[in-house]
């Protein structure tokens, strides 16, 4: 029996987050250097920590923060995250949110779930589907792009089924993967002159039985009323720290 076994159901996709960060975290994001072509200590602050994120969000509210260990924090490296469990007041649907933000343009994570849900065991139950969502912003109306995927297993003879939203967000720009040959096409939606950044955001839900395009539904829902707050918390035309100076930047959340 695994330890997941013990682990009650609507936590399991947090735990599944974690797993990931750490198969991510191996990975030096060596196509950001190469295609940006920059290497530089800078570090671009956040405009509002993370935390300073909505406790509601549409139907949900803040269940509790959900721990992640320090050694992958330390592999993930990154500069700034939430990992939270938010609960639909009505019928206590569990979505696990992960929020992890690099201001530093030399480090980051070049993949995704496709890559690190399928080394844990969770095989793809179809192909990817992107999906432009709209939402206000204080500059008038913004656009996000997410990969949706859709993953299941058989777990002591029952099967599980995740649904999970992913968009990686380059210098304001939100985009289905963090893979480099995508990171110059989409739109940015901040100024041309926003710093450098990136980020990842993950929405998790587990799927009762078949019921994919219910919970689908309810996990765009989910980010689509996140994505206003979640836009003014990432940097806009505010300056990077100077090139090559030490920046000390605790981790939000450790």
């Amino acid at each position: 029996m695994t330890p997941e076994a013990f682990i009650p159901r609507h936590v399991r996709p947090a735990i599944i987050v974690a797993i990931c960060l750490l198969l991510l975290g191996g990975v030096a994001d060596r196509s950001m250097r190469t295609l940006r072509g920059v290497w530089t200590a800078a570090y671009t602050p956040l405009a509002t920590p993370l935390a300073e994120l909505p406790t509601v969000i549409g139907s949900f509210v803040f269940d509790r923060d959900l721990p992640i260990d320090k050694t992958i924090l330390d592999v993930a490296n990154v500069d700034a995250f939430v990992h939270r469990n938010y609960v639909d007041r009505a019928d206590r649907k569990h979505i696990a949110l992960y929020v992890g933000y690099w201001g530093r343009v030399n480090v980051g994570m070049g993949h995704g779930p496709d890559v690190c849900y399928a080394a844990v065991g969770w095989m793809p139950e179809a192909e990817l589907q992107e999906h432009v969502i709209q939402f206000p912003t204080v500059n008038g109306p913004g656009a996000a792009t997410f990969a949706l995927h859709r993953f299941s297993r058989t777990d002591h003879e029952s099967i599980e089924r995740l649904a999970v939203a992913f968009s990686a967000v380059v210098d304001g720009r939100f985009q289905s993967s963090s893979r480099g040959e995508f990171w110059h096409k989409p739109p940015r939606l901040q100024s041309q002159d926003c710093p450098p950044f990136l980020a990842h955001v993950q929405a998790v839900a587990r799927v009762p039985e078949e019921a994919w395009d219910t919970t689908e539904f309810v996990l765009l829902t989910f980010v689509q009323e996140l994505l206003p707050s979640l836009v003014n918390c990432f940097p806009h035309e505010q300056p990077a720290s100077a090139a090559g100076e030490d920046v000390t930047n605790p981790v939000e959340g450790r």
